[in-house]
């Protein structure tokens, strides 16, 4: 008996890892379970839940960075927002955890607010100006800069891109676009 319920948990885990999709940076048909397409900014988002563990991707044209934030309501502008920034560097993805300290203005690394990089895996590729960003975080992190998510829950959904690839560069008001009511 003890035998066939530990066979039957390795089982659901075994089967719980191999929904999880790949962190590669493409985006093959059936990986996530879930998509939507923002009209306005023509991001796409892909997500899957999986455990504990939240893995999301985004599509969309860019010439520079390309992002995404949660904030439980809105409150104050886009103070509290946990942001995840995605650029590169010399052929290379450059994935950034980012806290919005005050209302408008850039964001902040998480670590230099007390949290720390809750990224688990990020890859992209980038082509002629077409963002493919993939990133898996947890849905729980316990930090004060990162946003709980819990599946069905509502919560507002930044998007935003840039014309360059350069971090500091701040997105024109034309290129931010706020999501509410969205849930995972």
């Amino acid at each position: 008996m003890k035998r066939s319920m530990v066979w039957l948990l390795v089982l659901a885990f075994g089967a719980a890892l191999a929904q999880a999709p790949k962190i590669d940076g493409k985006i093959t048909s059936g990986e996530y379970a879930k998509n939507y397409k923002h009209e306005k900014s023509g991001i796409t988002l892909y997500w899957s839940v999986v455990g504990d563990t939240l893995y999301l991707a985004l599509e969309g044209e860019s010439k520079g960075w390309i992002g995404i934030g949660f904030l439980p309501e809105k409150t104050d502008k886009k103070k509290g927002a946990d942001q995840y920034l995605f650029y590169m560097d010399g052929g290379k993805l450059v994935a950034l955890d980012m806290y919005q300290v005050k209302r408008t203005g850039s964001p902040s690394p998480d670590e230099k607010e007390g949290g720390k990089n809750s990224i688990l895996a990020a890859a992209a590729t980038y082509e002629g100006t077409k963002w493919t960003v993939e990133f898996s975080r947890k849905l729980k992190t316990g930090e004060a800069t990162d946003v709980e998510i819990a599946p069905g829950r509502k919560l507002l959904v930044l998007l935003a891109h840039s014309e360059k690839m350069d971090p500091k560069e701040e997105h024109k008001k034309t290129e931010r676009w706020y999501l509410e009511d969205f849930a995972f």
